[in-house]
Order: structure tokens, then sequence, then C-alpha cells
């Protein structure tokens, strides 16, 4: 209930300071409609059922601005089921991704919420509009319902992408770096904005055309910032287009009394085509970046960091661990009879083992710590910084009594156990091959002298480990 009343009340707020505006200029029918791209978006957001919300505050609106109740009622049906349909046509097979995260999201999003959506809503808000009367001339019939599909589709395409994408805050703006960049990215978008469309330093550009101004700053909110600061000028512009307007100044100053506003629809269009169109293409892009370093660094079945990823981080937390004068550890230990496993239920069961022992061992570490899968059945754990030999025996013996609990795996109890060897920095080595050769030869010893348990490498098992290895 509070999530309905809330979305009603934005809603009406929307709605009402549009037809506001727009009824002060003397154009009954908005050519921007946000209230119908704030409808959809929370319908995209929280789900369909919450479309009474704004069947209400599309009644209540159409009431305060003076309707019949039937008026009222057929333009809120009409809206409504256009946001339905809109959401629906999105979400019926799952693929649509709310943070526009590729140029195809962009544009299902135009094609369903715009073609079929807003269509909907501009039939029921031309009945409504005719009082529930049969329009005998059929070309103000259409002029009607055009006019109200390009309402609705501006307020789609404006306003949707702002509430998808602002789902998740931009948090790299955070960044140091990035944040510098957004504060001169944003104030020199109002300086521009404010010039183009309500003639700020008009006396010295009064000659310069300056309309096509806006596309150098989505281009780069775009590349360097994300949709979020696309669909943030989007509005800027917006707002400060039509307060131009309304005064009959700036860019748009002569549009309401020549085209009704035709110009600045179809500027906005364009512009928040090619902000957004190259804002879902960036993203795309980044995604496919950040997927083609994740496999380059990531085991593939288990998730885990691979050798590459595991000999970064084991070198970065070397060098501060030089820095700071600490220890740190290295856990390998390999699983005893994993063989077994895969001859008597097959590949694939072993594969769904190494997955959960993955998770077991991840649940018995920090965030700050790193498990990586050295290869096979193989794991190793780096902890970058303890304080004494008791603290790396303790996470030893958290991971060595969690995989002695049984597996669950393809129907089937299996009951394994590890063998860990442990390294630790300064004392076993001071670089990366060092550590992990003397902790794989601390397991080596583990497995040597019974398996399942815990060794600390030593140098005499260096040793013999080189004296089998020879006479093999």
């Amino acid at each position: 209930m509070p999530m309905l009343l809330g979305i009603g009340l934005v809603f009406i707020l929307i709605a009402y300071t549009t037809n506001a505006f727009f009824d002060s200029v003397g154009m009954p029918v908005p050519v921007v409609r946000p209230s119908t791209g704030f409808g959809l978006g929370m319908l995209l957001i929280v789900g369909i059922r919450f479309w009474p919300a704004i069947l209400a505050g599309a009644v209540l609106v159409r009431l305060l601005s003076g309707f019949s109740l039937f008026s009222a009622t057929t333009n809120a049906v009409g809206v409504s089921i256009g946001c339905i349909v809109g959401c629906w046509l999105l979400k019926r097979d799952r693929k649509f991704d709310l943070s526009l995260s590729s140029l195809s999201d962009y544009f299902r999003l135009l094609v369903w919420a715009t073609l079929i959506g807003a269509t909907a809503t501009a039939i029921g808000s031309t009945i409504a509009m005719a009082g529930g009367e049969v329009i005998n001339d059929q070309q103000r019939h259409a002029s009607l319902i055009l006019k109200w599909w390009m309402g609705d589709t501006l307020g789609v395409i404006l306003i949707t992408p702002l509430l998808l994408v602002w789902r998740h805050p931009p948090r790299h703006w955070l960044q140091s770096s990035h944040t510098i960049e957004a504060v001169i990215f944003f104030f020199l978008t109002f300086l521009v904005v404010q010039t183009v469309f309500l003639n700020w330093f008009h006396d010295s550009l009064g000659s310069i055309a300056r309309g096509y101004w806006l596309f150098l700053f989505v281009v780069w909110g775009a590349a360097r910032l994300g949709p979020q600061s696309v669909t943030a000028v989007l509005v800027m512009t917006m707002v400060q287009a039509l307060t131009g307007a309304a005064r009959g100044v700036g860019f748009f100053g002569t549009d309401i009394a020549q085209t009704q506003l035709l110009n600045f629809w179809f500027y906005m269009l364009i512009l928040s085509l090619v902000g957004m169109g190259l804002a879902s293409t960036v993203a795309a892009f980044i995604t496919a970046e950040k997927s083609v370093l994740d496999l380059a660094q990531h085991d593939a079945l288990t998730g885990l960091a691979n050798r590459r990823l595991l000999s970064e981080r084991l070198n970065q937390a070397i060098a501060q661990a030089k820095r700071q004068g600490n220890c740190l550890a290295l856990i390998f230990h390999d699983l005893d009879n994993f063989k077994p496993v895969n001859d008597s239920y097959g590949h694939g069961a072993g594969d769904l083992l190494l997955q959960n022992v993955a998770k077991r061992v991840q649940e018995c570490v920090r965030e700050s710590d790193t498990v990586a899968r050295f290869g096979g059945d193989e794991f190793v754990v780096l902890l970058p910084s303890i304080a004494e030999r008791n603290d790396v025996l303790i996470v030893a013996e958290k991971i060595h009594d969690a995989l002695l609990q049984p597996f669950t795996v393809a129907g089937n109890t299996v009951n394994i156990s590890t063998s860990i060897g442990i390294a630790i920095y300064p004392e076993h080595g001071d670089n990366v091959e060092p550590l992990l050769a003397n902790a794989d030869s601390a397991m080596y010893f583990a497995k040597m002298n019974g398996r399942n348990n815990i060794q600390f490498f030593s140098a005499e098992m260096s040793t013999a480990r080189q004296a089998v290895e020879g006479r093999r």
C-alpha cells in the first residue's frame, strides 16, 4: 500500500504540473507527457501489479483538470493499458535488461513502449477528450491521436530510461578523477543549456546558432560518465527548453506560435536517440570488455581466481607486506581420492563436486582473501595479512573440517578429505615462485604422510620431495 500511494502521488504531481504548464501556453494536448514515461518505468521496476496506482492517479488528474468522471476514467484506462501493454511486451521473454546495457535493449523500449504502448494510450486519451462521443471529423480524430501519441512517446523516451538507469547510482563517479569530471560536466552543461534555451550571454552570442551544442554533451556523457549522465542532461534540457519556449526566448522562443512545439519534439527525440543510443552501445562494449577480462582471470568452472590472477594478487600482497612489515600466507590444498568420484559417477559429477568445494572454501575465508583454483582438484588460498602462524592454522583447519562434511552430488553422497600445505612470507619465500612451490611441497608432504592432514613448509620437505621425484 505505501508503494501504491507513493507511485500514485508522484504520478499525479508530474501529470498535473505538465497539464498546468501546457494549458498556460495554450496547448491542451501536451507535446511531452512525462507521467506516461514515469508510469511505464515504475511498472518495469516494481511490477505490473502496481498498475492501480497509475489508473487512480490518472483519474484524479483528469478530475482536477475539470473533466467529467467518464472522460477521466476513459483517459485513465487508456494510460494504464498503454503502460501495462508496454511493460508486458518488454518483459514477456525475459530478454530485456532494465539497465539498458545494450543497444538492442534500448530499441526494444522504443519499439514496444512507443509503437504499441503509446498508441494504446493515445487512442484512449483521444476518446476521453471527445467526451465519449464519436468524432465525425476523421482528420481531427487522427490529428488528436497523433498528438497524444507524440506526447506519450517523448515522455517514455525521456523519463523511462531515467528511472531505469538511475536504479543503480553511478558509484564510479565517487572516484576522485570521475568526481571532478562529473562536476565539470554538469556545470558546463547547465551553462550551455541556459545559454541555448534561456538566452544567457545573448549579447555576446546572439548571432551564433547554438542548438547543436547539446549534442556535444550527450556524447561526452555517454562516452565518459555513462547513461545516467545522458538521462540527466536530457531531462535538464527538456525543462529548460520548455521554460524558454513559454517565455518566448532562446532556441525555441517562437516555436509555440509557429509549430506548436513540433520542432522541440523532434529536437528532443533526436537528442535522446543519439545520447541513449551511444550510451547503450558504450555500456555494451564495457560489459563485453569486462567479460573478456573476467574469462582471462577466472576459472570457467568454479568462478574462482585462476593462476594468472592469483599471481597478480600475490605480487601485490608481497609488495604491501614489504612496505608494512607484515606476513602473508598461502594455503595449498588438494582433494584426496578425487579420481574415484570421476570414475564412479562421471566427470559431470566431478565438476559439480569441484564447484561445491569452491563454495565451501570461500565461506571459510574473508572477503579480502583470495581463493583460486590452481588446476585439477588443487586450490590455493591467499591470506594477504596475518599476525602469526596460528592465524593461518585456524583458517586451514576451517577449510579442512568444512570439506570433511559429506557432499551431495547428482543425488549421490560423496565423502572426501583434503591435504593442506602452508607457506608463509617472508619465512618460506620472498616472491611468488618460491612461495607457491614451497606451499605445494608442504601439501605433497601431507599427502605422503597419510593424507587428510595439515603441514607447514620446512626445508626438509623440499629435500625429501626431490629425492622421491629423483627415484621416479
